[in-house]
């Protein structure tokens, strides 16, 4: 099961419509330059390339998680940083997420049917992982 593709892909999405703010992310340049700013939240760290939460990284072009500390930032993994496997970083990321959909659902009136429909075909591979991840279909829709 690997629903981050789709959980990077609608988070990408809500930084272009300015809803991450309003969600209690605070947008700054990346430190280094590096691509897309950061977006810090009072736990997490949200870059194009990652989403680290409570010590835990998921890394986007690797495809894994870390226990790591930051800085660095994403795209860059801590040279310390001990690696996850897949199952325990799903699962320590889970109720981030869980919070993070409902305030989408309470911030936007409404469930992530709309936004699912544009998915780029690399995340919507991932859609029903995603939603089984996040509890099923009713729960976001």
């Amino acid at each position: 099961m690997n629903p981050m593709p789709v959980v990077m892909y609608l988070m990408g999405l809500e930084a272009a419509q300015g809803l991450l703010e309003p969600l209690g992310f605070r947008k700054a340049p990346h430190p280094q330059g590096v691509g897309s700013s950061l977006y810090l939240g009072e736990e997490a760290v949200l870059h194009s390339t990652g989403l680290w939460y409570r010590g835990v990284l998921y890394h986007r072009p690797k495809e894994r998680f870390y226990r790591t500390p930051l800085p660095p930032y994403p795209p860059e993994v801590h040279p310390e940083a001990e690696p996850l496997p897949f199952p325990e970083g799903l699962a320590h990321l889970r109720p981030f997420l869980l919070a993070y959909e409902a305030e989408v659902r309470r911030l936007r009136g409404e469930g992530r049917e709309r936004s699912t429909r544009g998915l780029p075909p690399g995340a919507r591979r991932h859609l029903r992982d995603w939603r089984a991840f996040l509890g099923g279909e009713d729960a976001l829709d």
